[in-house]
């Protein structure tokens, strides 16, 4: 796969797999979800409900998250899948706010680990 689309995660099940058997971490502009893969690459899965705001707002939040996502691939391990399921706060909030919590719950995973 090439480009960007080679890091999302679009599959139900590959979603399942981590609400139910990853590690968690709830904060208050999102929650972050990570779940081992076998594909030596990190993907992330997003979740933008409604509550979060009308379409032009969702999608805004989706594209920050996903350049938050782009811009800590360096510190990521290889091998794990994210779902970031935003919260409606996020709306609201600048990208550094989102990499700062992107970074804690990073942080958390690799306490974890």
């Amino acid at each position: 796969m090439s480009g960007r689309s080679g890091t999302r995660i679009t599959d139900s099940p590959d979603f399942d797999r981590a609400y139910k058997n990853g590690m968690a971490y709830r904060g208050k502009l999102f929650s972050v979800h990570a779940f081992g893969n076998e594909l030596g690459r990190p993907r992330l899965g997003l979740s933008v409900s409604k509550k979060v705001g009308n379409a032009i707002v969702r999608n805004r939040v989706r594209r920050r998250l996903r350049e938050v996502f782009h811009a800590s691939l360096h510190e990521l391990p290889g091998s794990l899948d994210f779902v970031v399921s935003a919260r409606p706060a996020s709306s609201d909030s600048s990208v550094e706010d989102l990499k700062a919590e992107f970074r804690n719950a990073l942080d958390r995973f690799s306490k974890k680990r």
